[in-house]
């Protein structure tokens, strides 16, 4: 593929009409890119994804100096993305948290109209959302983990709460941002660049008890192995009573292992079993650890303690099954949803969901020590975020 760059202090930027491409988030997650030269000459090369805006408008004058404005105009002043290679260089192995934060910077940018794209995954998003407002409300200020691009934190901001939003991804946060001042209420937004498992130290300036309820929703808490870790800096930003609200993959969820078998992906459903599943081994490309909802309890005992459990959805699908929505039609997927929604309001078929959404107050106040036990095995991922 042909593509237009310029150099600067020996870094060449590529120049993307499309930050949504394939071959641009294939480079984006690998951190490498193999690069041909018109001489026929061929070397391999570091990539990094940058967006900070004083890289993006110097990159954006030296494109528009080469190529001119035409051309410029044409393809590239929409684009708040470069990607920077630094040939030659091989890029450093990619811990856990790298990985992760590569993955979720990668889909940054197409993910709100996926999200749109996919009824399946509207619909659980909304009802996940009416559920942590309902659970939220009365609270002013509130801890959100893992936010992504912000379809739950703009209902909060919204609602009047005051949200921290800490995510791993700094593309996530910088869209969440957009969105924020679009509606106006940026000054009611802080966001900070960390995973939960550094929450000790990157959240360790905060005072205790300040925030009146914690949220999280489709992923970051199935994103770490050694949750444990983050719980006493949970349990001391928490004020008293305050509820922990968030969502986590059912293990094993009945349902979700019948859609697997009826697509005759045998393999992926008998892995929801696990603890552990590698990237890739449902429909997910990341690693993620499992926990059933006893295991959750003895995780954040006995800072809190568990005052819900209920099913996010008992029969929706996989969130990408297009075959199914056609073979439906808007009729039977609009009669499907409202039957998902009675069976969903009857909180003992949670064991049949594969998402499951449970609630927890903060217990009287008090140091909690982290304990190194966990019910999920094996070294903690070590950070560079």
């Amino acid at each position: 593929m042909r593509l237009l760059f310029v150099e600067d202090e020996g870094r060449i930027y590529v120049l993307s009409s499309s930050t949504e491409t394939a071959w641009f988030s294939r480079v984006a997650r690998e951190g490498r890119a193999h690069l041909r030269w018109e001489d026929g000459q061929e070397t391999t090369a570091a990539a990094e994804v940058l967006s900070a805006p004083a890289i993006v408008a110097k990159v954006h004058a030296l494109g528009r100096a080469r190529y001119g404005p035409a051309v410029w105009e044409s393809y590239f002043a929409g684009v708040r993305r470069v990607l920077a290679l630094a040939p030659g260089a091989l890029p450093p192995r990619a811990n856990g948290a790298e990985r992760l934060r590569r993955e979720f910077n990668t889909a940054a940018a197409g993910y709100d109209a996926a999200v749109l794209r996919h009824p399946i995954e509207r619909y659980l998003k909304d009802r996940v959302a009416r559920r942590i407002e309902e659970t939220l409300s009365g609270a002013d200020r509130v801890l959100e983990i893992g936010p992504g691009t912000g379809f739950h934190t703009l209902r909060l901001l919204g609602a009047g709460h005051r949200v921290l939003a800490v995510d791993i991804s700094e593309e996530m946060l910088g869209r969440l941002e957009e969105g924020a001042r679009a509606l106006g209420r940026e000054d009611r937004l802080e966001t900070r660049r960390l995973r939960l498992g550094e929450s000790g130290t990157g959240l360790a300036d905060l005072p205790d008890g300040q925030f009146g309820g914690i949220c999280s929703a489709f992923g970051a808490f199935d994103l770490e192995r050694e949750i444990r870790r983050a719980v006493p800096t949970l349990a001391r930003l928490a004020a008293p009573n305050a509820p922990l609200v968030f969502t986590a993959l059912n293990r094993p969820g009945i349902v979700p292992m019948v859609w697997e078998l009826a697509l005759g992906r045998i393999g992926p459903a008998f892995r929801r079993t696990a603890e552990v599943v590698p990237p890739g081994g449902t429909r997910y490309p990341l690693e993620l650890y499992l926990r059933t909802p006893a295991a959750w309890d003895a995780l954040f005992a006995p800072a809190f303690r568990r005052t819900g459990l209920e099913p996010v959805s008992v029969v929706a699908p996989p969130f990408h099954s297009d075959p199914l929505l056609r073979f439906l039609g808007p009729a039977g997927a609009e009669r499907a949803r409202r039957l998902d929604e009675r069976l969903s309001s009857h909180p003992r078929l949670w064991v049949a969901a594969e998402w499951v959404l449970l609630v927890y107050a903060r217990t009287a106040p008090g140091p909690v020590a982290a304990r190194s036990a966990s019910p999920v095995a094996g070294p903690a991922a070590r950070s560079t975020a």
